[in-house]
């Protein structure tokens, strides 16, 4: 019976039970695992996501990478490439300074920082912004429980078709009172917004605090409930190039302050990608039999 290592790694995050978890799994070079296994796998752990790594003929430089939450195969995960980034060079710690990850999303570099965080270039994904928004998007907004037209100044709607998102940049909005609401539909509303088929809705606005610039809250669409994303590497694909567009940031301080909440630090060297850093722990580490 096959046995790899399994290690539960909190992504975007200093302090275990933070950021967002998942779980990564190491697969040597001459073992296999087939995707049926895997989903079973990702199942069985239940958590947000999986990743699963493969050296490449021994190359300890060059990995496969697939993702499965733990219903279906993913076609891209941010947080869970940080979190196998984070066990191959931080605990593994691998004798190359960066590796690349062969993943269903193209080509992924990470690197190592000087304080053991993980770097990582992914593609952008500008939204483009959407000026006649339909009456679905309007209610996406108001869904965001406790939002009033007085706390915010304006709203205006994007979206990134790359990662099929709705993304509603919000101005005005008080720091404490962002983190502090929820994205609640109604019944009457909820079918509403199912039929707008998209993956997530992105709540970002800019942070009234001096240490940090973005601030953003990520709840799926889909019918297995309106569940928060607790921090998301793929949203600030998005966030960056939008407010480089529109704020002239190239290096923006993020916080997703959902209930576990995350930092990283974003940059956008180009007009093509998006370089996020971040911290994360590992919370638990063994060995799972297949």
């Amino acid at each position: 019976m096959p046995t790899f290592e399994i290690y539960v790694v909190d992504a975007f995050t200093t302090a275990r039970f933070g950021g967002n978890a998942a779980a990564v799994v190491v697969i040597p070079h001459d073992k296999d695992m087939d995707e049926t296994t895997m989903q079973n796998v990702a199942s069985e752990v239940n958590l947000p996501m999986s990743a699963f790594v493969k050296a490449q003929s021994g190359d300890q430089a060059s990995y496969k990478l697939l993702w499965f939450n733990p219903t279906a195969k993913a076609a891209f995960c941010g947080h869970a490439t940080l979190a196998a980034g984070h066990v191959l060079l931080n605990i593994l710690k691998l004798p190359a300074t960066s590796i690349k990850f062969d993943s269903p999303a193209g080509v992924l570099n990470a690197s190592k920082g000087s304080a053991d965080e993980i770097v990582l270039q992914f593609p952008s994904s500008p939204p483009t912004v959407v000026t006649e928004p339909p009456s679905a998007y309007r209610t996406v907004l108001h869904a965001f429980t406790g939002l009033s037209v007085a706390d915010i100044k304006t709203a205006v709607f994007y979206y990134a078709p790359r990662a099929n998102d709705l993304v509603i940049l919000l101005d005005g909005v008080d720091d404490t009172k962002f983190a502090a609401l929820d994205f609640a539909p109604s019944a009457d509303t909820s079918q509403e917004i199912l039929a707008l088929n998209m993956r997530a809705a992105v709540f970002v606005a800019r942070s009234q605090r001096n240490d940090t610039d973005s601030i953003a809250r990520v709840f799926h669409i889909n019918n297995a409930g309106f569940d928060e994303d607790q921090v998301t590497g793929s949203a600030h694909t998005i966030i960056a190039p939008l407010f480089s567009s529109l704020f002239g940031m190239q290096r923006i301080r993020a916080h997703q302050c959902s209930r576990r909440g995350g930092r990283m630090l974003i940059e956008m060297p180009d007009s093509d990608t998006v370089v996020i850093s971040g911290h994360a722990v590992t919370v638990i580490q063994g060995n799972i039999s297949t």
